[in-house]
């Protein structure tokens, strides 16, 4: 039994051990890796590769660590979430996609009593029924694109920005100092 609590606890720590930072520069250039220290002028990061690279505080746009990002742009920490917001669209999807079957069955069933209305009254006769089918059909098509339209919004991710706080920032005798809890 203390063996699987073993296990459990070592589990559980080698997801912290093998996070990787995601540095983003403000060239657009992306780091995987891990942060090894913080020299004054540089971060030194770690690759996943296994090189060893440093980059100029000037240079840093921000850091993402998880859900946590350290945005130095606008010197804000926050939490990224990605939230589903309009999954409750998902019934007007499923009601506009049925109401479209109904409206199509409408026009099949209308188009065909015309026709053979049609073709019983031969070549010279008169049709007594007036094809209203069109209309169905054209409201058949304007709620299949609604459906459609409702359910891709419906399972369509939004991020979320969740304050944490301002990044910290601290003199020193010798230059600004910059503080990162990590």
């Amino acid at each position: 039994m203390k063996r699987v609590f073993y296990v459990l606890i070592l589990l559980g720590f080698t997801s912290q051990l093998t996070a990787a930072d995601v540095i983003e520069t403000k060239t657009n250039r992306k780091y995987n890796g891990k942060i090894v220290k913080i020299v004054e002028d540089k971060i030194v990061i770690k690759t996943d590769e296994g090189n060893m690279v440093g980059i100029p505080r000037s240079s840093l746009a921000r850091i993402t660590r998880g859900k946590e990002i350290f945005d130095f742009v606008s010197g804000e920490r926050y939490y990224l979430e990605v939230r589903r917001p309009f999954l409750p669209f998902m019934v007007v999807s499923a009601a506009c996609g049925a109401y479209s079957v109904v409206k199509y069955q409408d026009y099949q069933r209308i188009h065909s009593r015309y026709e053979k209305e049609k073709q019983e009254a031969g070549a010279g006769g008169t049709v007594n029924l007036k094809d209203t089918s069109k209309k169905d059909l054209s409201t058949s098509v304007v709620l299949a694109v609604c459906s459609a339209g409702t359910f891709i919004m419906a399972l369509k991710p939004m991020e979320v920005k969740i304050p944490i706080g301002r990044i910290k920032l601290g003199m020193a005798p010798t230059g600004m100092r910059l503080s990162l809890n990590f």
